[in-house]
């Protein structure tokens, strides 16, 4: 992990664009959607899990493809945000077999890698196209991305 993205997920950075204000964070809507955090490292899944929460999201997250598969067939999110690079299973690949179990669930990648690429590449040649957004990544700049695929 980059002292950056420590930085960004040690809660040291304000969650919104200006100081002070968190009205971007907040969901005035009345029913909650329901996100799954997918990543390898526990630093990184605990802290988007406690911002999205904090941000008005019921949010749980997992630390491997294969626990976030088992997670969303249970849960069926709404939403599904997965690290692409991990160990075993990669964000693309549970993210077409979530989709598989929960279609209606949108999809959404973040990735600091180059090789993530390639897998993105891989996925729409199978007809699996997904938002990516970079990493690290500012709270304020995810909750925005969040809220357009609502």
């Amino acid at each position: 992990m980059t002292f950056t993205e420590l930085h960004l997920f040690s809660g040291k950075m304000p969650l919104s664009g200006a100081p002070g204000d968190s009205s971007i964070l907040r969901d005035d809507s009345s029913k909650k959607q329901r996100i799954l955090v997918i990543d390898d490292e526990k630093l990184i899944a605990h802290s988007l899990r406690d911002i999205l929460s904090r941000a008005g999201f019921d949010t749980v997250c997992a630390l491997s493809g294969a626990e976030a598969i088992e997670l969303a067939e249970e849960i069926c999110p709404d939403i599904v945000i997965s690290d692409v690079i991990m160990p075993d299973l990669d964000g693309v690949q549970t993210a077409i077999r979530i989709q598989r179990a929960c279609p209606e669930a949108r999809i959404l990648l973040f990735s600091g890698q180059a090789a993530t690429s390639d897998l993105l590449q891989r996925a729409r040649a199978e007809g699996h196209t997904f938002d990516l957004l970079p990493k690290p990544i500012h709270p304020a700049r995810l909750i925005a991305a969040l809220r357009k695929l609502m």
